[in-house]
């Protein structure tokens, strides 16, 4: 990580006037196309599932703002992050499985994979848990494919957050190829035109993972 020096940050004033509010974050929610990505998937029998997630950590990963975060009250710049993405184990509940990026999806597979695996074999308040969730460096990742939702809102606590964004994927709309995505970023870190820009470098993977 690179601490950012506010007195030549443009954010500098935004940053101050935001990171002191009672519930700082904002929350975008839009539609991407993924029916190509579905196509090519089924085509592949590989996971779809998996295929947003790792173009989602890609896009995340290239987007500089995304990197964004808040430690002890100042800006910092991540190098790079993972993921803490929700799963449903076989009882109905969900477990929290870390996604590290990887060179190929290939790779990310037999990762996403073992890790998947472990997780749902261990009780929410897991070893992995206990050592890796609450760190700046992870993102947030839920998903709920059971409705097309056009709105959301996360549970918060008044812990530090370290602005960490948080999203959200919804059902897959295979008539229109769509899937709806929520997005909750802090306020002191990002704008509307900067999640825009996320959702444009997003749909970039997407599309450049079906070709």
């Amino acid at each position: 990580m690179t601490p950012i020096d506010l007195a030549t940050w443009p954010r500098e004033q935004h940053f101050s006037l935001f990171k002191e509010f009672t519930q700082p974050y904002f929350n975008i929610c839009a539609q991407l196309d993924m029916g190509a990505l579905y196509q090519y998937c089924k085509s592949q029998q590989c996971s779809f599932f998996h295929a947003y997630i790792y173009v989602t950590l890609q896009a995340s990963n290239a987007y500089q703002p995304m990197l964004l975060r808040i430690i002890d009250g100042v800006p910092w710049q991540l190098a790079a992050q993972r993921a803490s993405v929700v799963e449903l184990a076989d009882d109905d509940t969900f477990r929290f499985s870390y996604f590290s990026q990887q060179a190929t999806f290939n790779d990310f597979q037999v990762h996403a994979n073992k890790v998947s695996l472990a997780a749902k074999q261990q009780p929410l308040f897991s070893t992995a848990f206990a050592q890796t969730e609450g760190q700046a460096d992870l993102f947030h990742i839920s998903v709920l494919p059971w409705l097309n939702f056009t709105s959301f809102a996360h549970a918060h606590t008044q812990g530090n957050h370290f602005g960490i964004p948080k999203l959200v994927f919804g059902q897959f709309n295979a008539r229109t190829g769509k899937i709806p995505i929520s997005i909750d970023v802090h306020h002191a870190l990002m704008d509307g035109l900067h999640v825009a820009k996320f959702i444009e470098q997003l749909q970039r993977s997407i599309d450049d993972f079906s070709v």
